[in-house]
């Protein structure tokens, strides 16, 4: 039939590929066309939830870096708390003056939607990279590993 692309199949006689596949072929070319009558369904399982800030000038300042780990620790909440989530696993982005990016994160072993687990895991992993006497541009803090409320 020589049909390789959407474009040949929209470009196809209709009646040719109604004849040779019946009704399909009728779809198939409508489809070809952007037509269809379906409805579309957007359903998807959220992964993660994360937030991150960069810096206006890189820092090695450890409370300004804490204070925006819990700003963005309570942003995140807030979004786990709109969807009713638990989640079990805080993990950490640091991102360095020079670009070297390190993730760091832990599983709880029990889920939970509670700002002072996340806030106080987000810290403890932070702390692992303050004090190495390199200004940090960017941090992020995710969370993941969701079961429903």
């Amino acid at each position: 039939m020589g049909i390789e692309t959407i474009g040949d199949l929209a470009n196809y006689d209709p009646a040719v590929l109604r004849e040779r596949f019946g009704v399909s072929g009728t779809q198939l070319h409508l489809m070809a066309h952007g037509i269809d009558r379906s409805e579309v369904q957007e359903t998807y399982e959220v992964k993660s939830i994360s937030r991150e800030l960069t810096f206006q000038e890189d820092t090695a300042d450890s409370e300004l870096i804490l204070g925006i780990i819990d700003e963005l620790s309570a942003e995140v909440h807030r979004d786990v708390l709109e969807q009713a989530l638990f989640f079990k696993t805080v993990t950490v982005k640091i991102r360095f003056g020079d670009f070297e990016t390190h993730t760091h994160g832990k599983t709880l072993s029990f889920p939970t939607d509670r700002l002072q687990d996340l806030k106080k895991l987000a810290r403890e992993l932070t702390q692992e990279y303050l004090g190495l006497d390199r200004k940090i541009r960017l941090v992020g803090v995710r969370v993941s590993n969701f079961s429903s409320a």
